[in-house]
């Protein structure tokens, strides 16, 4: 039992975003927009479930369950979908329509912010509940109720700015056999879980997938130039285990190492 009354005065705000109007309230978990388009209104969009990568402005964002982040008009993006991606977004238009987006936005926010606890449900709630007769309430209530809860959000600073300082070293050291998350955290004083989440938002790809990557491609380089050794190879480009190697390098390129240098003669 509440024993306090609440009375919360409610100024009134030159950038109230008034006159808004929901065009659709969609939950998507087939026709995911996988080709890069412009579309004509804003929108705001959560990841209910899964994972996939956002390209937004030429920008790749990797994004999962909880997600949330915003389309304007003159956004141009796609939306690739990995691990049963499911995402509702509620699209609107109007001349109050900017001012929402500028007040989540302003101070230049990140691009994709993480949802308050909850949120999710309440979409998925809401969404249930919808019809003909109510889905005008309801989604334009989902849109300002889920603003008005990240206008709360204070996003790390500068954290494309980190991420990209992060992801240039690990370019520049990737050979390094203990270059692993864990020692990342530890050199730049992150939590290794939060930074996990850091390096996939803003490079599109898990950790150890983009370290993959670029050991991989640094061996292939240095077949290519004529070396043979597989054991100096993988040494070379940061594998502990030579075994290992070889089988890292057949999942990612479909050969053995043996195979591909006997394909470069």
């Amino acid at each position: 039992m509440i024993n306090d009354n609440v009375c919360k005065f409610v100024p009134s705000a030159k950038n109230a975003p008034a006159d808004i109007n929901a065009v659709n309230f969609v939950l998507e978990s087939t026709d995911i927009a996988q080709t890069l388009a412009v579309k004509s209104v804003y929108a705001l969009h959560l990841v209910t479930q899964g994972s996939g990568v956002l390209t937004l402005d030429e920008k790749r964002y990797g994004i999962e369950k909880g997600n949330l982040f915003f389309t304007l008009p003159s956004s141009r993006y796609s939306i690739c979908g990995e691990e049963g991606l499911e995402y509702a977004y509620v699209s609107f238009l109007g001349g109050g329509a900017p001012a929402l987006v500028k007040r989540v936005m302003q101070g230049g926010a990140a691009a994709i912010f993480d949802a308050p606890d909850g949120l999710v449900s309440f979409w998925k709630t809401a969404l249930g509940n919808a019809n003909p007769q109510n889905v005008d309430l309801l989604s334009k209530s989902v849109l300002e109720y889920s603003t008005a809860l990240l206008i709360n959000y204070l996003p790390e600073e500068n954290s494309a700015d980190a991420a990209a300082r992060i992801e240039r070293y690990v370019q520049s050291n990737f050979t390094a056999a203990d270059l692993r998350l864990k020692s990342l955290a530890r050199q730049f004083g992150y939590n290794e879980k939060y930074l996990s989440k850091l390096f996939f938002r803003y490079t599109g790809m898990h950790f150890g997938s983009y370290l993959a990557n670029l050991r991989i491609n640094a061996a292939c380089a240095l077949m290519q130039e004529g070396k043979t050794a597989i054991k100096e190879i993988a040494f070379a480009c940061g594998f502990s285990d030579p075994l290992y190697f070889s089988k890292v390098f057949k999942s990612k390129m479909g050969v053995t190492p043996s195979q591909f240098t006997l394909n470069l003669k």
